[in-house]
């Protein structure tokens, strides 16, 4: 062989093997895994329905995880004996160990109590609002003696006939006073869905603009419960508000 050709071949050899040494291998691929977070847990009566698994799919896809939805429809407060919301927070929060606990109830209750000491409160007169007041401060602390460090309850939005804004007006007023309670300040929060699904504060709003300018309905037609769309919106906010400060 050429002594010229050999020389090179040699050279090519000799680059190759430096360059093997000198080029670091690939680090592997490292998946990009969200940390866990504590347990979220969201609950609440036909107003919680679309809005939790809204929450349930933002949640998962920013990472904060576990987070469970539990929903009852037509349920609420004042009717024990048709469903138990003691009893069966009493069982998710020994099933799912939640720190945080988003809460929305209310919106089924204009009726009249039932269960206090066996007797009927009808719903207007002048021993329902403490009664009621009873029940949503009883709530709370079982969270809390739960084990629950954060919770945080959802206040009724603007509805669309003025019956049912009333009641939504009564309602989150009794839980902002049970929430500022002195064994309950630092540990309920409350969120507004109001400005979150009203164009204009304080008024009913039925669509609201996407980014792209679509008319996206938010409301459903019966003027009190919200939308898929709505729970998207809602839930994108929550998210913020809580972990994308």
């Amino acid at each position: 062989m050429n002594s010229r050709i050999r020389i090179s071949l040699f050279a090519a050899a000799a680059l190759a093997a430096a360059s093997a040494v000198a080029a670091p291998a690939a680090a592997p691929a490292v998946p990009d895994v969200p940390v866990p977070s504590a347990p979220v847990l969201m609950i609440g009566d036909s107003m919680m329905r679309l809005l939790g698994t809204a929450m349930e799919k933002a949640f998962k896809k920013a990472g904060v995880q576990p987070a469970v939805a539990f929903s009852s429809l037509g349920s609420g407060l004042v009717r024990p004996a048709v469903f138990d919301w003691n009893a069966k927070i009493a069982e998710l929060v020994a099933e799912n160990k939640p720190k945080t606990v988003f809460v929305c109830l209310g919106a089924n209750d204009r009726q009249a109590i039932e269960g206090e000491e066996g007797g009927i409160i009808l719903y207007g007169k002048p021993e329902w609002e403490p009664a009621y007041a009873k029940r949503i401060g009883a709530v709370m602390d079982q969270l809390v003696d739960g084990g629950a460090t954060r919770i945080v309850w959802l206040k009724l939005p603007v509805m669309k006939e003025p019956v049912n804004q009333a009641h939504a007006d009564l309602v989150n007023a009794i839980v902002e006073r049970e929430a500022a309670a002195e064994n309950r300040k630092d540990k309920v929060t409350l969120f507004d869905l109001g400005p979150v699904l009203s164009r204009r504060p304080g008024t009913y709003t039925q669509y609201l603009m996407s980014p792209q300018g679509q008319a996206l309905s938010v409301r459903d037609p019966d003027g009190v419960h919200l939308t898929n769309e709505g729970g998207k919106i809602v839930a994108a906010a929550i998210l913020k508000a809580f972990w994308k400060k």
